[in-house]
């Protein structure tokens, strides 16, 4: 995908200063049969993809002018941020602050991308409660993250703190927080023994559940589950 588009896009071609022409002639692109060059007798005007050459209605006879070609512009970045974006959906969800960051950093303008991202959102392909829930049960499942750690991520996405803290009740609810310390403190037993210390081996258990984000009073009750066994 040509991501230099959304960079270069205000840096017209030469032919700009020459409008305006009059479209002679639409060729299919070889290597991208869902695009087409423009062109004035023998000269290159400029490449469109099949959904903007519909959209403005390009074709044989048409007088490009600077207008127009500022429109075609508009438009291949519109499509191009698009195309952008299903790729990173593709790929995993996506909530809409994480997709137009990426944008960004791309160098595609602001009020552009709100426009895709207002459109995927009508479109359903954007739900932001629904990214939030689907990354919270994947880092309480596969990273073993506790709620702290989950919100605290969720907000760093853009996530609203009400939809942050939904999804993180959603999942807070099905799983045993206290079971899950334990069987995290379990596995690293033979780790948390080697402090002789019994105060100092309570405090890395302590700093270690917490870092993984769990609150205190539930690595409370998981250290006093299993205080017996772990000598604190």
């Amino acid at each position: 995908m040509n991501n230099k588009w959304g960079k270069e896009k205000r840096e017209k071609p030469d032919i700009s200063d020459k409008l305006p022409l009059k479209i002679t002639s639409i060729s299919p692109q070889k290597k991208r049969k869902d695009r087409f060059s423009l062109f004035h007798e023998n000269t290159f005007l400029v490449g469109v993809s099949s959904q903007t050459l519909i959209d403005l209605s390009l074709k044989k006879g048409v007088e490009l002018t600077p207008f127009l070609f500022e429109r075609i512009l508009d438009a291949e970045e519109y499509q191009n941020i698009k195309d952008t974006f299903y790729d990173y959906l593709s790929r995993r969800d996506h909530g809409s602050f994480e997709l137009k960051q990426k944008a960004l950093k791309k160098g595609y303008p602001s009020e552009i991308i709100d426009d895709v991202l207002d459109e995927f959102d009508r479109k359903g392909l954007l739900d932001d409660e629904s990214f939030a829930i689907k990354f919270a049960s994947d880092k309480a499942e596969f990273k073993q993250w506790g709620p702290v750690k989950i919100k605290s991520a969720l907000r760093k996405k853009g996530v609203s703190k009400s939809i942050a803290e939904k999804a993180v009740r959603s999942i807070t609810n099905d799983l045993d927080q206290v079971q899950i310390c334990v069987d995290l403190l379990t596995k690293r037993k033979r780790h948390f023994l080697r402090e002789t210390d019994t105060l100092k081996r309570k405090q890395k258990m302590y700093r270690y559940l917490a870092g993984k984000g769990f609150t205190g009073s539930v690595i409370t009750k998981a250290i006093d589950t299993i205080k017996n066994d772990f000598d604190v």
